[in-house]
């Protein structure tokens, strides 16, 4: 069911977004307003690099569209991939599996030939449906160069979750690896498409962008991708050959005898086994907004993007309209950070299942610590942690922003950012907290929540989504954060309207049954 829920969601973005294509960019006024739009330093720092022109419809959707469906196929991949490999083993299921006459290597394999099937099934109906959509550009080539394209890409993360999945020997480290090299690639992609494109080649994550679809229909990173993939696929069982079940080459570090001081309750003893994946996304997204902030200068000279503004203006009001453009782009960037502080601060609130499921909060119910004092840890925990990684994000902004900005950055406009977005993330949290008290079978749909808010948000004017759209999530109401101060009205009903999901979501969860093994 779940492959199917992918499979279903993927498909009806992709062709979805494609059969709108023509009616927002069908024309030539349209198509030269947006590719200016495109071709801004900002739009290539999320989108990449432009191949030359002329333009049609097509060029258009397959700029805007190709990294963003590389970025939720690899999530896609390493959810399946890591779940099916290093997850069955920590749940015992492979090992009762190969207690039977199964081959050593066939789990890796029946996981590695089910995403080569989801991936290129996908693929290939993304194909089909461009060849149905009919944008104005397109060609049969360029949609199946689009379509298996994306899916030798999530083949080939595939890949680097199979090799990562035997090297660690749990699944939360796989995972936290995982998304390190893929943060990694995503980094030095952003970096090289702004500065020096040509040096996209030598990062696997650029190799979507090298297709140039519509244009010189390149196949040749279709097969770098699959070469790759071989590659790691052969080192993966190789390393699977060479370690016992349940084990993996990286050992986890052997835990202390006696508990530490600090070990005295809930919320210390959720963050003791959350700490490494906090600091990992504390850090991780703090470098992310370093490499954003590391454009600024080139994002925010206007001269280098229209000298005739030199001739107009003074310096005071260049460096003027320098910093409202790097505002802008702020505005854009913070969603991105918002969505990316949300994901550890859900996960935490999701624990309160998850950990039931598996047995490990069973302990802590057979205590005399109350359903409230776990709750009220587990949330505190969440929001903090939430909190102080889109502060991170912000203050890399700022840090590197300022070290490359000839003119300075006050912290108050990144400050803006962060009290604008605090209670959206505060309205997330509380979705959350409303799932595990009274659906807790369905808590992943706030991850499916959040996913469509960014999608409606990230791409709502490039795809000319209707106003009323935004209004159906809490982002929807921050008006142009940090371009605009916050307004302190929008903060404190949303503020309100979190604080009352808590408190309905711990009505639930008091009331309800727990699951214990």
């Amino acid at each position: 069911m779940k492959l199917i829920l992918w499979a279903i969601i993927l498909i009806g973005l992709f062709v979805g977004v494609a059969s709108k294509f023509t009616n927002l960019y069908g024309n030539k006024s349209s198509i030269d307003q947006i590719i200016k739009t495109l071709k801004s330093p900002a739009m290539i720092s999320l989108f990449g690099k432009m191949p030359a022109g002329p333009y049609t419809t097509a060029d258009v959707f397959a700029s805007e569209m190709t990294v963003f469906m590389a970025i939720v196929t690899a999530i896609m991949n390493y959810y399946f991939v890591i779940r099916n490999t290093r997850g069955e083993e920590e749940n015992g299921i492979l090992e009762m599996i190969q207690a039977h006459s199964v081959g050593r290597l066939s789990n890796l394999s029946a996981t590695l030939l089910e995403s080569f099937i989801l991936n290129f099934g996908i693929g290939l109906v993304y194909a089909l449906g461009l060849e149905f959509a009919n944008l104005n550009g397109t060609d049969t080539n360029g949609n199946f160069l689009l379509g298996l394209g994306l899916g030798a890409c999530g083949f080939m993360f595939t890949s680097i979750a199979a090799v990562i999945s035997q090297l660690t020997d749990n699944a939360r480290t796989a995972t936290i690896l995982s998304y390190i090299v893929f943060g990694l690639m995503y980094l030095l992609r952003m970096i090289t498409d702004v500065t020096k494109p040509s040096y996209t080649w030598y990062v696997p994550m650029g190799w979507v962008e090298k297709f140039s679809t519509y244009k010189d229909n390149n196949w040749l990173p279709v097969f770098l991708m699959l070469l790759l993939s071989i590659f790691l696929i052969l080192i993966a069982f190789t390393l699977n050959g060479h370690r016992d079940i349940g084990s993996g080459l990286i050992a986890t570090k052997p835990e202390r005898k006696e508990a530490s001081v600090l070990l005295r309750g809930p919320f210390s003893l959720l963050w003791r086994l959350n700490r490494l994946n906090i600091l990992v996304w504390f850090f991780g997204v703090m470098i992310l907004g370093a490499s954003y902030g590391s454009v600024f200068n080139t994002i925010g000279d206007i001269v280098k993007t229209n000298p005739m503004f030199k001739q107009l203006l003074d310096t005071k009001a260049i460096n003027a309209a320098n910093i409202l453009i790097i505002k802008q782009f702020l505005s854009i960037l913070m969603i991105v950070f918002a969505v990316l502080a949300l994901i550890p601060g859900i996960s935490l609130i999701n624990y309160l299942k998850t950990g039931e499921n598996k047995g490990y909060l069973e302990i802590i119910h057979s205590t005399s610590t109350s359903r409230l004092k776990l709750y009220a840890s587990t949330i505190l925990l969440a929001t903090i942690t939430s909190l102080l990684i889109f502060l991170a994000g912000n203050y890399g902004l700022y840090a590197s922003g300022n070290a490359v900005m000839k003119q300075h950055l006050v912290w108050y406009i990144f400050m803006r950012g962060f009290w604008g977005y605090t209670p959206p993330i505060m309205i997330f949290l509380g979705i959350s907290t409303c799932l595990v008290g009274w659906l807790p079978k369905l808590i992943t749909l706030n991850y499916g929540y959040l996913i469509a808010a960014f999608f409606v948000q990230y791409f709502g004017k490039l795809l000319k989504l209707p106003d009323w759209l935004n209004k159906l999530t809490p982002f929807g109401y921050i008006t142009k954060v940090p371009v605009k101060n916050f307004d302190p009205t929008t903060f404190w009903w949303q503020l309100s309207i979190a604080v009352i999901l808590i408190i309905i979501g711990y009505l639930g969860y008091r009331r309800r049954d727990l699951i214990i093994n």
